[in-house]
């Protein structure tokens, strides 16, 4: 039953990140990259005017947090509802795994639609655990609510630890990841490659790459493989010399 539910609860949050709601204020055809200081004013105060509140839906957002409030919950920041105005935007989180030989990477890839109609993905952070667990669980909220702002959160666990992570993405091209209480400046690289230790503790690469410099996923993944760092960490968990 509870595999059900959470099955249902991420159909949900899947089908609610694609939403395609009208834009009032803003020029539809604006580039995410165009906005400026004066326009994310704007939007600002476009929240605080309630006339200009999507009531439809924050009153689905108030049903669904109803039935789901637990698993809202057991993310590192609570998701309860609140209004916004009106807006047309689609995000997208991609769950994956890298085996090679012993080790084994979770991860999961968060970005945004080039827009709404576009079936393009345009990724903003790649954040990846070594678990050598195929069962290590990962679970991820992205959310448009914030939009022009791009946020998602999640957990992964894995052996001897569990990590918790909140990301940001503004459209003037500053981002944050923050997690377990470490920070990370994405305009430094938006892969993060995070390497649990034994006595609880962990270390970490960042990466100048990202899966939009690339035709397809496979090959930004033997990138990342192959980088020397990256190699490097890998050999020492194999215990190759």
């Amino acid at each position: 039953m509870q595999k059900i539910l959470i099955t249902i609860i991420f159909g949900l949050l899947f089908s609610s990140c694609q939403e395609r709601e009208k834009l009032n204020s803003l020029d539809k055809n604006t580039e995410v990259n165009k906005w400026n200081i004066e326009k994310l004013s704007i939007r600002a105060n476009e929240h605080l005017d309630s006339s200009k509140w999507d009531l439809e839906l924050l009153n689905q957002d108030i049903e669904t947090y109803n039935k789901y409030s637990e698993i809202f919950k057991s993310y590192p920041l609570n998701k309860s509802p609140f209004p916004v105005a009106e807006y047309d935007y689609a995000v997208s989180s991609i769950p994956f795994v890298i085996e090679l030989d012993s080790v084994v990477f979770k991860g999961v890839r968060i970005g945004e639609y080039e827009n709404p109609e576009s079936e393009k993905i345009i990724d903003k952070l790649t954040l990846l655990i070594l678990t050598n667990d195929k069962d290590a669980k990962e679970s991820t909220l992205v959310d448009s609510r914030n939009y022009p702002y791009l946020t998602a959160q999640g957990i992964f666990k894995v052996t001897n630890n569990e990590f918790d992570w909140v990301f940001s993405a503004s459209p003037d091209g500053f981002s944050t990841l923050v997690l377990n209480m470490k920070l990370f400046d994405l305009r430094f690289g938006e892969t993060i490659i995070i390497y649990p230790q034994t006595d609880k503790s962990f270390i970490y690469d960042q990466i100048k790459d990202s899966p939009n410099n690339y035709g397809n996923f496979e090959d930004f993944q033997k990138s990342v493989i192959a980088h020397p760092k990256v190699k490097k960490q890998m050999i020492s968990e194999m215990n190759i010399k």
